[in-house]
């Protein structure tokens, strides 16, 4: 009190205003984190397939940062919905026959992030083609997918209509080398196999060869979604074997 250096006149309009100003821009976006962050609350979301049609029968796994677990599976119009849940981070899979498995990362803090949209991709096919010749005598071996709702999900899976076998390799045959080539296959929409990769470094180019030149020659009846021809990608295991 005694200090005559100290300002005690009462503040102008002016700076009560500025200094409200400054206390409001410094609140307002805590507040607006707080107001936005929600919880507990359904998690609810709506599955289709690739043509945009709902998937019912969808089973659905909820998985949190302690391994609890919640099931639910998708009704008529392709939706689930898990009991109210706080935020934080779960694991949310998917699955149905025909259909590629789903699992992802999910992160709950806003409102928008309890509804999910969800597409399947139409699931992967295999298949193991084992080719078993004779040995003609040893060498040294070498390294060598308000209106009324469309219901999808229906898929039919490819038949085979022409099957072209592997040729074991006469080279290979006489070094008595065998080996697994492992393969991946396009199936276009017409049935015919449209591309064929072999995804394995460690094979012989030899084996490689013969095993891809039969899948290519392979034949099938269209796979359909929901009456659509759709791409399936197929997974070959072809198996040279020397007895």
């Amino acid at each position: 009190m005694l200090n005559p250096r100290l300002d005690r006149r009462v503040p102008s309009r002016r700076v009560i205003a500025m200094l409200a100003t400054v206390l409001l821009l410094v609140t307002l976006p805590a507040a607006l984190v707080r107001a936005r962050q929600v919880g507990p609350a359904p998690l609810t979301g709506t599955i289709y397939d690739v043509t945009g049609a709902v998937m019912p029968g969808v089973q659905v796994t909820l998985i949190d940062s302690n391994k609890a677990r919640q099931e639910a599976t998708t009704d008529a119009s392709g939706r689930f919905e898990f009991t109210p849940i706080a935020a934080g981070a779960f694991l949310l899979e998917a699955k149905l026959a025909g259909f590629r498995s789903l699992s992802q990362e999910l992160k709950l803090a806003n409102q928008e992030d309890w509804y999910r949209v969800i597409t399947l991709q139409v699931g992967t096919l295999q298949e193991t083609v084992t080719v078993r010749e004779s040995r003609i005598g040893v060498s040294n071996p070498q390294a060598g997918s308000p209106n009324p709702v469309r219901v999808g999900g229906n898929i039919r899976p490819p038949t085979k209509v022409k099957d072209v076998r592997p040729t074991y390799p006469t080279s290979m045959r006489e070094a008595g080398l065998g080996g697994v080539v492992p393969l991946e296959a396009t199936i276009g929409t017409n049935g015919a196999v449209t591309s064929v990769r072999v995804v394995s470094a460690q094979v012989h180019p030899d084996l490689a060869l013969a095993a891809a030149d039969a899948v290519r020659q392979w034949q099938f009846s269209p796979t359909l979604l929901n009456g659509r021809p759709v791409e399936v990608v197929m997974t070959v295991s072809v198996r040279f074997d020397l007895e």
